[in-house]
């Protein structure tokens, strides 16, 4: 009886071996580049409202300041922000400021600011802008409030701050009178003729106080935080992606 011999080959194994595209990797790296640059941006800006709310808090246990330091600091606007101060002088006859877009208790409103000249030791006075707190607008948004104005020498508690940025795509305030849409210091010195101090004084007490009250500022540097490590993360997802998907199979020989 004649035998037969029958070979069966051997089965082919297959590797996974790291073969990357140039594509995908060039993709991966300005990916994650992007998403850690915007992942330190997060951080930045964390820092800083941290340094913000450290301030704030130490302004708010700190002595208030006296007129001469405001007057002879350089840049109080930064270096003595929040801090408070009792400061005498007299409001100018010139007509009030009125900031538009101001929410107070649910109601719509306009924060009233006017220029404050003090004088400190028989100096040339200064003029001091000084934001007088919330007013309720008219039913009529073309007419503006009836404000009264303390006349003669006066004695105010305030604390220094400086006027909120200007939110991209605010409307300008060309042509718009006395009624503003943002603060800015250079603008309204140019449209008053006065050189005005580069801060503004928030005032908390006395004569032509409107009573209401602000809400301390808040520094929110938590949320920031997540976002930093949302964006890290997604950095960190781009490049295991990438090394997932660079390893292909491949026969083995």
């Amino acid at each position: 009886m004649q035998s037969t011999s029958s070979t069966t080959a051997a089965p082919s194994t297959q590797r996974r071996r790291f073969r990357p595209k140039w594509w995908a990797a060039l993709l991966a790296i300005v990916f994650a580049a992007i998403t850690i640059r915007l992942g330190n941006w997060q951080g930045e800006r964390a820092t800083y409202k941290q340094s913000q709310q450290a301030q704030l808090e130490a302004a708010v246990n700190g002595a208030p300041i006296s007129p001469q330091q405001l007057f002879s600091a350089n840049e109080p606007g930064t270096t003595l922000r929040y801090r408070k101060i009792s400061l005498s002088g007299s409001f100018a006859d010139t007509a009030p400021f009125f900031v538009d877009n101001r929410i107070h208790d649910g109601k719509a409103g306009y924060a009233l600011l006017q220029v404050l000249r003090s004088s400190v030791d028989g100096a040339a006075p200064r003029n001091v802008l000084v934001d007088r707190g919330w007013v309720l607008a008219p039913a009529e948004h073309a007419k503006l409030p009836q404000v009264q104005t303390p006349v003669g020498e006066i004695r105010i508690d305030a604390q220094v701050n400086l006027p909120p940025s200007r939110n991209p795509g605010t409307v300008t305030n060309a042509n718009v009178g006395n009624r503003l849409n943002y603060v800015q210091i250079d603008e309204l010195s140019k449209q008053m003729g006065l050189k005005l101090e580069p801060y503004i004084l928030e005032q908390i007490g006395g004569p032509g106080f409107t009573g209401a009250a602000r809400a301390a500022p808040g520094a929110n540097f938590e949320k920031n935080i997540a976002y930093q490590v949302q964006w890290y993360a997604f950095a960190a997802l781009a490049v295991i992606i990438f090394f997932v998907l660079s390893f292909r199979k491949q026969d083995a020989t």
